[in-house]
């Protein structure tokens, strides 16, 4: 598969809308795909319309199982109107525009024509290659999820994500808590409060004490700075003259690598605990929608070392290396039953993820293609 056709083949997979589901229409497309190059692809069905894709290439020999991961679903185009038709993929002076070129069809794509050009060439390697191809990344990996919890990375002895990186090697990322706090209380006249019990009253005093006792900052690392906490929704409340009797908050917290979410979701529930046993006619629970931990590999691992080595040949480049905020399909493969590295290295500029005129250079994801190729070779020779 040469350039020229790669190229089709992603303006073809950002043709086709996945937003926030119905990734069975790619799941399907690559199964044919790999299919028309005796390539083995297993799907794994998650729901009804979104399906998830195993690829494996053997090697000649037994050895190290290398994984390369990447999402089919994409974020909304949003209400900011768009420059070029967010799925028409626009080529336009050496970048592709579109929803998911850069967010993250583009490094998806480049690790599919990179297992098809290994094939094609005839490339004789030991052990094999998984291609782990998810659904739903964008809400709270849950393809991931699934597929960790199926073992289907139980044998992997390093992970490469194809997140949009600008071809720089991350090693580590963040991970995310989001807890959702529910208090209750009774409706009531608003001109008369005391008949009834105030939910937003009852939520506002959780979150004082969760300001008072927990300090994020004490928690640090050197690439990925402090923990964070931010509270990002809250809803309650149906009108001024009505007294309140359901209210919602959800905190984003942002971990970093050695915090424990244990302990912190023993914290929070300890929380609510005590508001009972304050408050009279306290009422409460909390429910945590989001729980992957942070990720990191070391500098001087040797997988770094291959992923930069393979940069440098491809793209000429001494590639930076660096840390995400924000979590990856990472967090869920890292539960797998062994530790292995976990790095991301992708095309296209992460700050263009979700956003309007969300584009790619064409440039980078031909460069990628050949990356992932390099990175296979050196890791299974």
């Amino acid at each position: 598969m040469n350039n020229e056709e790669a190229l089709d083949l992603l303006k073809d997979i950002v043709r086709t809308e996945t937003v926030l589901g119905k990734e069975q229409l790619i799941a399907d497309k690559l199964a044919t795909l790999f299919s028309a190059h005796d390539i083995p692809s297993e799907k794994v069905i998650y729901s009804e319309g979104r399906h998830q894709l195993v690829v494996t290439l053997e090697g000649a020999q037994p050895g190290p199982v290398l994984g390369f991961s990447g999402h089919m679903d994409v974020v909304p185009i949003g209400e900011v109107p768009w420059v070029y038709e967010p799925f028409a993929a626009v080529e336009k002076e050496g970048l592709l525009h579109g929803r998911g070129t850069c967010d993250m069809k583009a490094g998806l794509i480049a690790q599919v024509v990179a297992l098809i050009r290994l094939k094609e060439e005839g490339v004789r390697f030991k052990g094999k290659i998984k291609l782990l191809i998810t659904i739903g990344e964008e809400t709270a990996a849950i393809g991931a999820k699934q597929l960790t919890d199926l073992g289907y990375a139980d044998d992997l002895d390093g992970l490469i994500i194809g997140e949009p990186s600008s071809l720089d090697v991350v090693i580590a990322h963040k991970g995310a808590l989001w807890p959702q706090l529910t208090t209750y209380g009774k409706t009531a006249h608003g001109s008369m409060p005391q008949l009834g019990i105030n939910a937003i009253d009852h939520m506002l005093h959780v979150l004082n004490q969760f300001k008072r006792e927990f300090d994020f900052s004490t928690f640090s690392d050197e690439l990925l700075g402090e923990s964070t906490a931010s509270l990002n929704v809250f809803q309650g409340g149906n009108g001024a003259n009505v007294v309140p009797d359901k209210c919602v908050a959800t905190i984003d917290i942002r971990t970093v690598p050695g915090q424990s979410h244990e302990e912190l979701k023993n914290a929070i529930n300890h929380l609510i605990k005590n508001a009972s046993e304050a408050i009279p006619d306290f009422k409460g629970e909390v429910a945590y929608v989001n729980d992957l931990p942070a990720i990191r590999t070391e500098k001087d691992h040797p997988f770094t070392k291959l992923a930069i080595d393979a940069v440098k040949k491809v793209a000429q480049k001494e590639p930076e290396v660096k840390s995400l905020t924000g979590y990856t399909d990472g967090s869920e493969f890292g539960r797998a039953k062994k530790d292995f590295p976990i790095l991301i290295v992708g095309p296209g500029d992460v700050r263009l993820a979700h956003q309007p005129n969300e584009n790619v250079p064409i440039e980078q994801f031909f460069q990628m293609i050949e990356v992932n190729g390099q990175i296979a070779k050196a890791f299974l020779s």
